[in-house]
C-alpha cells in the first residue's frame, strides 16, 4: 500500500529559522580561516597541515550533501532539513574542547556532515520552482550565510586564545536552538514532480552549471580561507586579517541583497556571467595594487550574486527534481574542499604573495563553463506561485 504524504509547508518561522541556520553555520565555517593562525600556533602546524582543515570540512560536507540529497524527498522535511544543525553543535563542542589537532579535525568532520545536510536540503526547499519568489528567498538565504560569515570571524578573532572554548560552547547552543525552531515549524514532504518536462539539452547545461559552481566556490572559499593568513604575511595584524575577512563577507552579503531588485529585470544567466567577469577584474586589482583590503571587499561584492542565482538557474534547467540543490551543493563543496587545500600546498613553497593569481585559475575556469552553458540558449522552466 502506497502512503500519500502531505506536501512541504513552510511558514514564516520555518523560513526564518532556515535562514538563521545558514547564518549560524556560515559564521562558524567561515571562521576556519581565522582559526588557522590560532591552530598553527597552538598545535605547531605548517601551512599545508593547517590547510587540511578545509579538506576535512569539505569531504565530510560532501557526505552530508549525499545524505541530504538522498533523503530530501523521502522523509519529513523538518528532520532532513533541521537535524544537521544540532549535529553541527556537537562538532563545535568537540573543536572547543579538543586537546590535539586530530580531535580538532574530528570536530570539523562532524560539523561538515551537518553543514552539507542543511546546505542541500534547506536550499532545495527554498529554491523549488525557480520562480521570482524562489530567486528572492535563495538570495536572502545566502545573504544570511554571508552576514553570519561577517560576524563569525570577528567573534573568533576576539575570543582567541583565552575565550575560544567558551565561544564555541555558546555557538553550539545557538545551533541547537535554531535547529529546534526549524524542526518544530516545518511540516510535510518535498515531493518529486515527474510531470514537469525538462528543457531539451538540459543535461549538458546542468553538467556545465555543476562544474561552474565547483570552480566558483573554489574562488570564494579559496579567498575566504586564506585572506587572514595573506594579510598577516603582508605585515598586517591578526585583527586586521579578521577585519579583511569580515569586509569580504559583508560585501558578499551586500552583493546578494542589492541584486534582489534585479531579479525581475535580468535572468540568472546574465547575472552569473556579469559577476564572473567582475570577479576576474577584482583579482587583477588585488594582484597589481597594494590595496588588498579594498580589493578583497570589491571581490566579495561581485562574488555575491553568483551562488544563489546559479542555483536558481539550475532549478529552472532541471525542474521538478528535488535533488537539484543537492547536486549543486555536492559540486560546490567539492570545489570548496579542493581549492583552498591545494592553495595551501602551493603557498607552502611559494608564499602567500601569489594568492590572487592562484584564485584566478578557478575564476577563469568558472567563467568559461558558465559561458559555454549560456551559449546553448536552453529555455528555462519557471513556476509562478
Amino acid at each position: 500500500m502506497t502512503s500519500i504524504h502531505a506536501p512541504l509547508k513552510l511558514n514564516n518561522l520555518s523560513i526564518n529559522s532556515g535562514i538563521s541556520i545558514f547564518a549560524v553555520m556560515g559564521g562558524f565555517t567561515s571562521s576556519y580561516g581565522v582559526m588557522v593562525p590560532y591552530f598553527r600556533e597552538k598545535f605547531s602546524l605548517n601551512l599545508a597541515e593547517s590547510g587540511f582543515i578545509f579538506f576535512a570540512h569539505g569531504v565530510t560536507a560532501l557526505i552530508g550533501v549525499v545524505i541530504g540529497t538522498i533523503t530530501v524527498s523521502k522523509f519529513k522535511a523538518a528532520y532532513v532539513g533541521g537535524l544537521g544543525a544540532p549535529l553541527m553543535g556537537v562538532g563545535a563542542i568537540l573543536i572547543g574542547v579538543a586537546p590535539s589537532w586530530n580531535i580538532t579535525l574530528l570536530g570539523v568532520t562532524v560539523v561538515g556532515v551537518g553543514f552539507g545536510a542543511c546546505d542541500a536540503t534547506i536550499s532545495q526547499f527554498l529554491s523549488r520552482g525557480g520562480s521570482e519568489k524562489a530567486v528572492r528567498l535563495v538570495n536572502i538565504l545566502n545573504a544570511g550565510f554571508a552576514i553570519g560569515a561577517v560576524i563569525g570571524p570577528i567573534l573568533i578573532a576576539g575570543a582567541v586564545p583565552d575565550m575560544f572554548g567558551q565561544l564555541l560552547f555558546a555557538w553550539a547552543a545557538v545551533f541547537f536552538v535554531v535547529g529546534y525552531m526549524f524542526i518544530s515549524n516545518t511540516s510535510g514532504y518535498l515531493k518529486r514532480d515527474h510531470s514537469t518536462a525538462k528543457p531539451e539539452g538540459h543535461k549538458f547545461v546542468f553538467s556545465m552549471l555543476l562544474l561552474g559552481i565547483a570552480f566558483y566556490v573554489g574562488v570564494e572559499v579559496g579567498a575566504s580561507g586564506w585572506i587572514p593568513t595573506y594579510m598577516i604575511d603582508q605585515n598586517y595584524s591578526a585583527q586586521m586579517g579578521a577585519t579583511a575577512l569580515a569586509l569580504f563577507f559583508l560585501a558578499l552579503a551586500a552583493g546578494r541583497i542589492l541584486i534582489l531588485p534585479l531579479a525581475n529585470k535580468y535572468s540568472p544567466t546574465q547575472m552569473v556571467l556579469t559577476s564572473s567577469i567582475l570577479i576576474i577584474l577584482s583579482l587583477f586589482f588585488i594582484g597589481f595594487t597594494s590595496f588588498a583590503l579594498l580589493g578583497f571587499t570589491i571581490m566579495g561584492f561581485v562574488c555575491g550574486p553568483v551562488f544563489p542565482t546559479a542555483m536558481v538557474w539550475a532549478v529552472r534547467i532541471n525542474p521538478g527534481d528535488p535533488r537539484t540543490a543537492g547536486f549543486m551543493m555536492f559540486a560546490a563543496i567539492a570545489g570548496a574542499s579542493i581549492s583552498p587545500s591545494l592553495m595551501g600546498i602551493v603557498m607552502q613553497k611559494t608564499g602567500t604573495d601569489i594568492l590572487a593569481w592562484l584564485l584566478m585559475v578557478p575564476a577563469l575556469l568558472s567563467l568559461a563553463v558558465y559561458g559555454l552553458a549560456a551559449n546553448q540558449n536552453i529555455s528555462e522552466h519557471i513556476e509562478h506561485h
